[in-house]
């Protein structure tokens, strides 16, 4: 039996023992019991109060009033729980919002590769992305005059006919398509311009003969061509592929490192600029911190506090010290944050290199995986390395709900994309566009956190409201012993 249970038992039969005794109460002083004397009666109190019946306390507790107690306190819990739970949410819509103003991380567009197709990145002249060499139009004109002869005819390269030179195209015998979904998507600006004015990968055909190729492979389409000189073919086939080589190694093994290694070069630039984004919030989070806990002081205390004596710039420069020194106590927390973002950023410029072997990915796409990785980076450091004071079923709470949360930051970006389609042309559209979708993420966000909590899978919630109701409930029992023992003793009754 514990000592709070034997002291209950004690002040409960002290109670029925001070109920069954006669008690003389103390009188009041001579001059209060002639002011008693001298006043009226009041004959109602007598009649009512205490002629008729004597005061009866019921000092029992009915399962009701249990189970109105305990919901109070459970709508208590929810009400903080959930005052947490909106606030920090305020940290997404903000962040979600203040990308049209480049200040999220939607602004690492700049850095993200874009791995669709475009003719347009290949046709350019390589000097204006810092390469050497001309655009593929000058070098079309160039091999054009230099391979019409005299009677103004340029010879077919796959059949061996001749035609006039204004019926002839200079053919990129291996597409520049086919040359971008072989690996090429990896190459920088200046060497797909390079390759497309590579004169190795070029032979003039009838533009009949080469609107019937397209973009096809032109080994595959002598086979089906019957204008088509094979031997002829063959051999144009095979240079071109020897091209290729100079750029992009076409065995899997070769491409595959080809492509991480390019990737690496790629992680290394993302990484370092998601790094530095992710440390810039995070000091900027902390500055704010600080500032707030400095103007609330101002609030409270006054702007000197309790430092009449200083002057107003030293209290000013004290307040700035404070801030200082907070930031500079939190330099944890900003190198963390570099490096989650570094390696968020370098993991998902090499794998979104390599997935891009098997299809091609626009910088939505890019966006969607770098999201994506650094959810997973958050929820694996919070389940590998969890918080001081927090238990390994809450890691797993609080990781469950940071993947949810970068889900749904994947599932804004598409919505936003298709929210962009929809506006169309119309003045703003990028801009209404990204806080549309910023909106839905967060609030989107905020649902779902707030269904996780509902569902809780780990039990976690459940565990912290029995808690939070226990801590209650022992304070108020520990206010009412004291109450009690302080009524006894004043009682001058023995306990």
């Amino acid at each position: 039996m514990s000592s709070r249970s034997e002291r209950f038992k004690k002040r409960q039969q002290i109670r029925s023992n001070y109920a069954e005794k006669s008690h003389i109460k103390e009188l009041a002083n001579s001059e209060l019991s002639q002011q008693m004397l001298a006043s009226g009666v009041d004959q109602g109190f007598v009649d009512n109060a205490l002629l008729e019946k004597t005061p009866i306390y019921d000092l029992n507790v009915s399962e009701a009033e249990v189970n109105a107690s305990l919901k109070m306190l459970d709508r208590d819990f929810n009400k903080d729980k959930y005052d947490v739970l909106f606030e920090s949410s305020k940290d997404v819509l903000i962040n979600q919002l203040l990308s049209p103003l480049n200040l999220s991380r939607a602004d690492l567009e700049n850095v993200d590769r874009n791995f669709d197709y475009n003719r347009d990145d290949y046709t350019k002249s390589p000097k204006s992305s810092g390469g050497e060499g001309v655009a593929f139009d000058t070098q079309r004109k160039k091999l054009k005059q230099q391979a019409t002869n005299e009677q103004g005819q340029i010879k077919d390269t796959y059949t061996g006919q001749y035609h006039d030179a204004d019926q002839m195209d200079l053919d990129h015998v291996k597409s520049l398509k086919a040359f971008h979904e072989s690996g090429a998507y990896m190459l920088s600006d200046s060497e797909k311009r390079q390759f497309a004015a590579d004169s190795d990968n070029h032979e003039f055909t009838h533009n009949s003969l080469n609107r019937s190729k397209g973009e096809r492979d032109l080994k595959e389409f002598s086979e089906t061509n019957d204008q088509a000189d094979k031997r002829r073919t063959n051999a144009a086939h095979a240079r071109a592929e020897k091209a290729a080589e100079k750029y992009v190694p076409s065995d899997t093994v070769g491409k595959t490192v080809f492509v991480a290694q390019r990737g690496a070069v790629d992680g290394v630039k993302a990484g370092s600029h998601q790094g530095l984004q992710q440390a810039l919030g995070a000091l900027l989070s902390e500055f704010i911190s600080a500032t707030f806990a400095e103007v609330k002081d101002i609030f409270n205390n006054g702007f000197k506090g309790n430092a009449f004596e200083m002057s107003w710039v030293n209290v000013l420069s004290t307040r700035l010290n404070n801030i200082k020194n907070k930031l500079l106590s939190k330099w944890k927390n900003v190198a963390q944050a570099f490096a989650a973002g570094a390696l968020s950023g370098f993991l998902t410029s090499i794998i979104t290199a390599l997935l891009n072997m098997f299809v091609r990915t626009g910088k939505n796409m890019v966006r969607i995986i770098r999201e994506g990785f650094m959810s997973l980076t958050k929820a694996l450091k919070t389940l590998i390395s969890p918080p001081e004071g927090m238990t390994a079923k809450q890691a797993a709470h609080e990781a469950t709900k940071i993947l949810a949360t970068g889900l749904v930051l994947t599932g804004g970006i598409m919505a936003g994309e298709a929210i962009a389609t929809a506006l169309g042309t119309i003045p703003f559209a990028g801009t209404i566009s990204m806080v549309l979708t910023g909106l839905l993420s967060g609030l989107g966000s905020l649902f779902v956190v707030f269904m996780l909590d509902k569902l809780d899978m780990f039990g976690v919630n459940e565990a912290e409201r029995h808690e939070f109701i226990m801590g209650r409930l022992e304070s108020r029992i520990t206010v009412s012993i004291e109450r009690s023992e302080t009524i006894i003793k004043e009682l001058g009754l023995s306990y």
